[in-house]
């Protein structure tokens, strides 16, 4: 039974997603890391090392004339501990989602809709929620991995083996972010 009312719910989700995603209107451009403005940061926080590669990718991105913002899922029914004493980010569990995978925290939807320079999905596996923010992003530039889910919502895709960690794949996308030219 279980089975059933999970395969509903991923149907109707997708069917949501797929319904609004042809609604987005972004205006869409190649943007230099060294030239964005504001950068968006979507991730699952696995653990305790994750979370810190993604809080010092955003501390360095950070400066006086660039804004960055992190949003992290915690796919749990509370936020860890060492999530809220960084105060680095927004971070979200499953309560502040509904019961297709969407969100239901005005925070999301707010990160959703806000038009940032890049966004930087560094999810490195098939998180609904993670998809759905990062697919509705009005974000001028999107980047992420190439999963196979997820090649109808990014701009720039980097190929990465099932053995990188999340550091390396951070280093990669910079190397990529600045190379070429707005």
């Amino acid at each position: 039974m279980a089975g059933i009312f999970e395969n509903i719910k991923s149907t109707y989700g997708n069917w949501i997603l797929k319904s609004q995603f042809g609604k987005v209107s972004r205006h869409k451009s190649l943007v230099n890391l060294d030239e964005a403005k504001n950068i968006g940061i979507v991730y699952k926080v696995n653990s305790e090392r994750e979370f810190n590669a993604v809080k010092d990718l955003t501390k360095a991105l950070t400066t006086t004339k660039k804004q960055v913002l992190a949003i992290g899922f915690v796919d749990r029914n509370e936020i860890p501990n060492y999530c809220v004493a960084a105060n680095a980010g927004f971070y979200f569990s499953r309560k502040d989602i509904n019961w297709f995978g969407g969100p239901k925290s005005d925070y999301i939807k707010t990160f959703i809709n806000k038009e940032f320079d890049i966004l930087i999905d560094l999810t490195l596996e098939n998180v609904f929620i993670n998809r759905y923010t990062s697919s509705l992003s009005r974000s001028r530039f999107k980047v992420g991995p190439e999963l196979g889910f997820n090649q109808d919502f990014l701009d720039m895709m980097i190929k990465m083996d099932n053995n990188t960690r999340e550091e390396e794949y951070i280093l990669q996308i910079l190397h990529y972010l600045r190379m070429f030219k707005s």
